[in-house]
């Protein structure tokens, strides 16, 4: 009997052990933990993924997972409230992943700006009384959020969405009237860079100047499944609904007349593994080339600038990762700090011209 009472007693010291050293591995490929298991399932569960223990796939998703849970707990340590993180639909991402989202720096051509205009002040179209803060998506002129897919060819969702925006609201095509035109085609025409391995916004923009673009609906985004260029299709029909490009690059002030008085800019900046989980708020991680974490280059569409409650300058830009990723497909970047290098890298704003 005695020794029945030291054999409970030991096993109950051994489980108190467990629990005191850390939670007791459940997952049946021993790679989560009873909280991170409960977690993965109910990511699994909201982002419908398909994920079979013991297989080579899931048990790398789960290590992803595991990867990216730690970091975003890290992360909620170092926002200081500007900005929330959340778990989102890139938690089972490997890094390698996440760089297809965006493009490499390294061997990237520099930005053209050969007949570009570099200082051209802003010719206002309808001149607008200052305001704290603006909005484009308030005209309706603003198409719905797109989604890139594993591709990196943000710079011609960037420069799309900000030519797209000035050109329906030229010419009063707001609401159900708004015309699109092919991200697709940039990706597989404009051979000047590489694709779904990146380019900038001003050479993007200047190719559709000299030779025109065709509507969205005639040239399909398919490179976000495929992850690779096709053939560039010919006998489209184009229409060329940019006048000129303009270079805001360091000048803020002006970059905020042009939004206001023109339409959206695009603009190219560093992105590290914090910008993948942001949910809300005014993001300041200051990301570079050589920061922890440090994923590539990227860029997005600014559709506006305001002021926070508590002072805080801000950008409002429109991301091309679907609308389940920040809010609802947008995010808040501090303006006036050049946070990631956003106001030092390329800011290019499109002028438009009216069309049938």
């Amino acid at each position: 009997m005695n020794r029945f009472f030291l054999l409970v007693a030991l096993a109950l010291s051994g489980l108190a052990l467990a629990a005191r050293s850390g939670k007791r591995k459940i997952d049946s490929d021993g790679i989560l933990d009873e909280d991170a298991t409960d977690r993965f399932d109910s990511f699994k569960s909201k982002f419908k993924r398909n994920c079979t223990d013991g297989t080579t796939a899931c048990k790398q998703r789960k290590r992803n997972y595991a990867k990216n849970l730690k970091r975003l707990k890290e992360l909620n340590e170092t926002t200081n409230g500007d900005y929330e993180v959340e778990e989102n639909k890139f938690m089972d991402w490997s890094d390698d992943d996440m760089k297809k989202m965006v493009f490499p720096i390294d061997g990237m051509p520099k930005p053209q700006t050969d007949n570009l205009d570099l200082s051209d002040p802003v010719q206002l179209r309808n001149k607008r009384a200052a305001a704290a803060n603006f909005d484009w998506r308030t005209t309706t002129a603003v198409n719905p959020i797109r989604n890139q897919g594993s591709c990196g060819s943000c710079w011609a969702f960037a420069s799309v969405a900000a030519l797209e925006t000035q050109m329906n609201y030229k010419n009063n095509r707001t609401g159900a009237l708004r015309r699109s035109y092919s991200e697709q085609y940039l990706v597989d025409c404009s051979v000047t860079y590489w694709g779904c391995g990146g380019g900038y916004p001003s050479a993007a923009l200047t190719y559709i100047k000299n030779y025109g673009t065709p509507r969205g609906a005639a040239y399909p985004y398919v490179s976000g499944t495929t992850g690779d260029t096709t053939e560039c299709m010919t006998g489209l029909t184009l229409e060329k609904p940019v006048s000129s490009v303009s270079i805001f690059t360091g000048n803020v002030s002006q970059t905020v007349t042009f939004i206001k008085n023109q339409g959206p800019v695009t603009a190219c900046f560093y992105v590290c593994n914090s910008f993948y989980a942001y949910a809300s708020g005014v993001y300041t991680a200051n990301c570079t080339p050589n920061s922890p974490g440090f994923q590539g280059g990227h860029a997005v569409a600014i559709i506006g600038y305001g002021t926070t409650a508590a002072g805080v300058n801000y950008w409002l830009a429109r991301n091309s990762w679907g609308t389940d990723w920040g809010i609802n497909g947008y995010f808040m970047i501090k303006r006036g700090a050049d946070v990631s290098s956003i106001e030092s890298w390329e800011i290019t704003g499109p002028r438009t011209v009216l069309l049938p």
